[in-house]
C-alpha cells in the first residue's frame, strides 16, 4: 500500500491568495471603521493584527503588523511608524509564542491580546502625554486611555471567531490518499 499527498501546489497558492485578500478586505474595513466619526471606538487594528499573525510564520506576522501599524497611525494621527514597531514586536512575539508555546484558543488568545494591549496603550500614554508633563493627565489616563484598553480587548471578542473562521474555510489542509500496490507479491 502507498500513501499519496494529493494536494497540488497550485490550489495552495490560490487559497493563499484568497485568504490573503479577504484579510486585507478586514485591514481596510478596520481602518474605515477608526477613520469615520468622532466618537471613541476600540483600535481594531491591534487585535486584528494579532489574530492573523498567531497563525502566520513571523514574516508573514511583520509585514501584517508593519501594515496595520501604519494604518493606525494614519488614523490617530500619531508619530508615523511608532505603533508599527509596537505591533511589529507584539505581532512576531505572538506568532512566535503561538507556534512554540500555546495552543490557539480562545483564553490564551484572549491573553496575549490583553497583554499586549495594555503594553500599547501604557506606552502610547507614557510617550504622548506623561513625559510632556500634560496638565490632567490622570484625566487622559482615566478617561481614554483604560476605556480605549478595554474596547480594543473586548473588541477581540467579535474579531477572533472571524479570522478563525476565515483561516478555517480558505486554508487548504492536507490530504493523504491510501492507495492499494498492485505488485505482485511472490511466496
Amino acid at each position: 500500500m502507498n500513501i499519496k499527498l494529493v494536494s497540488s501546489i497550485r490550489k495552495k497558492r490560490k487559497y493563499a491568495i484568497i485568504r490573503w485578500c479577504v484579510f486585507c478586505l478586514l485591514i481596510w474595513a478596520a481602518f474605515i471603521f477608526l477613520t469615520s466619526g468622532t466618537f471613541m471606538k476600540p483600535n481594531l487594528l491591534i487585535p486584528l493584527a494579532l489574530c492573523i499573525s498567531m497563525g502566520e510564520g513571523e514574516l508573514a506576522s511583520a509585514a501584517v503588523a508593519i501594515g496595520c501599524g501604519l494604518l493606525s497611525d494614519c488614523a490617530f494621527d500619531k508619530l508615523t511608524g511608532s505603533s508599527a514597531i509596537l505591533l511589529l514586536i507584539g505581532c512576531v512575539c505572538a506568532s512566535l509564542l503561538f507556534t512554540h508555546y500555546l495552543q490557539k484558543n480562545f483564553i490564551n488568545v484572549f491573553l496575549v491580546t490583553a497583554i499586549f494591549t495594555a503594553f500599547y496603550y501604557l506606552i502610547d500614554f507614557f510617550f504622548c502625554y506623561y513625559i510632556w508633563n500634560y496638565s490632567n493627565h490622570e484625566i487622559i489616563f482615566t478617561d481614554y486611555t483604560i476605556i480605549s484598553f478595554v474596547l480594543t480587548s473586548l473588541s477581540l471578542i467579535i474579531i477572533y471567531p472571524v479570522v478563525k473562521l476565515i483561516r478555517k474555510n480558505l486554508t487548504l489542509r492536507k490530504m493523504h490518499v491510501l492507495y492499494e500496490n498492485n505488485a505482485l507479491i511472490k511466496d
